[in-house]
């Protein structure tokens, strides 16, 4: 009796850690954490933060390909210049200001991204993009308890969006709230089932709070995803 606790503690560490060690080579050598944005920010199952924020915004064609150009090449400071300069047109609009606050995200001056986008969610609470970036800055700049709760607030104007989820569950795993990162992450991959980063950080995550089948599960759903990306290419 006495040695069957241990026993039973260590063969779960190990399936754990086994399952933790099956999600990463999962990652480094298939790519089932998400393929190479190669394709842009046009895919949203790509590159979910720059595709949530950047498609579709600018006033004309050629805008919205020098956004496309800048965000491809990494170009983030010319990013925000540009944004910059054309803000003057709409200062009462919320384009432009995402475009800089991405700008400055993307660049990891955290400060300005979160003190522009605030601005800018104030202007245009119904901007879901907006409120997405502002909470990624946060958690980024080392907050993620005031991230989660700007994504909450953001999952109540997109209750549709998989990326608001996705980054609410990024920013509960960076608070050590995992049973909850679970939640958001399943959420997010309810709603856009083809989202393999999303179905990684969910097994991960479930991996951390001993949700082993559940963890099986979507360690099958990234091989699935993986197979089929495979016969696509």
């Amino acid at each position: 009796m006495s040695n069957s606790r241990p026993t039973s503690i260590r063969t779960r560490s190990e399936f754990s850690f086994r399952l933790l060690v099956r999600f990463a080579a999962c990652a480094a050598l298939s790519g089932c954490a998400g393929p190479a944005a190669k394709l842009g920010y046009e895919n949203p199952s790509v590159d979910p933060l720059s595709a949530s924020t950047l498609a579709g915004r600018g006033d004309t064609f050629e805008e919205r390909q020098r956004i496309a150009e800048l965000n491809r090449n990494r170009d983030w400071p010319g990013l925000v210049r540009f944004a910059e300069e054309h803000q003057g047109r709409d200062p009462g609009g919320s384009d432009w200001g995402v475009i800089a606050g991405y700008g400055w995200l993307k660049n990891r001056d955290y400060p300005k991204a979160t003190a522009l986008l605030s601005r800018v969610t104030q202007r245009n609470p119904e901007d879901v993009a907006a409120w997405n970036l502002l909470g990624e800055a946060q958690r980024l700049s080392g907050q993620p308890g005031r991230a989660a709760q700007t994504l909450e607030y953001a999952s109540t104007v997109g209750r549709n969006s998989f990326v608001t989820f996705f980054l609410l569950g990024e920013a509960y795993r960076d608070a050590g709230r995992v049973d909850r990162a679970v939640a958001a992450y399943r959420e997010a991959v309810r709603l856009e089932p083809g989202f393999a980063r999303g179905w990684f950080e969910l097994g991960s995550a479930q991996v951390r709070i001993g949700q082993g089948k559940d963890a099986e599960a979507s360690y099958e759903q990234l091989q699935k995803l993986d197979a089929r990306s495979g016969e696509e290419k």
